[in-house]
């Protein structure tokens, strides 16, 4: 379920799985084994259905992916993350923490209201009634070709 302003409602039943939430931001923050990381994703497509990888949120909304970060870090990207950690011993015997890169998810639909939110301003500037809003808002997004999304040229 999506509110008004786009951000996906977080239901209670998932709220134990998602992890902690970054200050001042939508982003979670979860850690755990390869079997802990299964349950959080099963949670997280159960309860909030399905999800993007900030390239692939790019791709959707039809802008950079340093876009997508920086609407992430301003909380206007809701984002769940989960690194996997395991111990492993080293060559002398000791253990240690083992991390591998985040896992990150962004809710598809919050990139569907952010890319016709975008389709909107575009078409308020194209008839010159666009704001100064608008006009930054635009800033953020690449000249992608429609047939063409792919950034790889």
């Amino acid at each position: 379920m999506i509110t008004n302003d786009g951000m996906v409602v977080i239901p209670p039943a998932f709220e134990h799985l998602m992890g902690v939430p970054d200050g001042g931001t939508r982003i979670y923050r979860a850690e755990g084994n390869h079997s802990q990381m299964r349950q959080w994703f099963d949670g997280l497509c159960l309860h909030i259905g399905p999800c993007v990888s900030p390239g692939g949120a790019a791709i959707y909304a039809k802008v950079s992916r340093a876009a997508v970060y920086k609407r992430m870090k301003a909380g206007g990207l809701t984002a769940f993350c989960f690194k996997i950690t395991a111990k492993t011993r080293t060559l002398f015997g000791n253990e240690r923490k083992l991390k591998e890169l985040p896992l990150i998810y962004i809710p598809y639909e919050e990139c569907k209201a952010w890319s016709v939110d975008l389709d909107l301003r575009a078409a308020r500037v194209d008839v010159d009634r666009g704001t100064a809003e608008d006009g930054s808002a635009l800033e953020q997004q690449t000249d992608y070709d429609e047939e063409n999304p792919s950034p790889m040229r």
